[in-house]
């Protein structure tokens, strides 16, 4: 048995400007949704070899208490072929992005957020 991918999924309070955000800064698209009389609920998105799914909170949870298990410590980690390039990309688009940064890890990379206040980092692999 082997896992054959792993796709985040992101618990939105707002999910119509979360997905914005997605397809502004990311270029994703929308491959299969759920609406209803309330609007967006559910989007699976698709962006070059990446995919993401915003699930829209629901107003009440019997089971769980979803904001506790939504506000872990994630950081969604993109990784580009062309750091300089997705940076003036953002910020073209508006977008409050942070430096370029160079790490000791071999990464060059910045972070942004999205409307949710997930936190996201954008990196270039540099030669070591």
């Amino acid at each position: 048995m082997e896992f054959q991918g792993l796709i985040p999924v992101i618990q939105c309070e707002q999910i119509d400007n979360t997905l914005n955000f997605y397809q502004q800064a990311f270029r994703y698209i929308i491959i299969n949704k759920t609406t209803t009389d309330e609007g967006l609920q559910w989007a699976h998105l698709k962006s070059d070899n990446t995919f993401l799914m915003l699930q829209k909170k629901a107003a009440k949870c019997d089971q769980v208490n979803l904001k506790e298990l939504t506000s872990g410590n994630i950081v969604l980690h993109y990784y580009t072929s062309d750091i300089a390039a997705q940076h003036r990309f953002m910020t073209a688009k508006g977008i409050k992005v942070g430096e370029i940064e160079n790490t000791p890890y071999h990464i060059s990379q910045f972070f942004t957020q999205d409307p949710e206040g997930n936190v996201i980092a954008v990196g270039q692999e540099t030669k070591s």
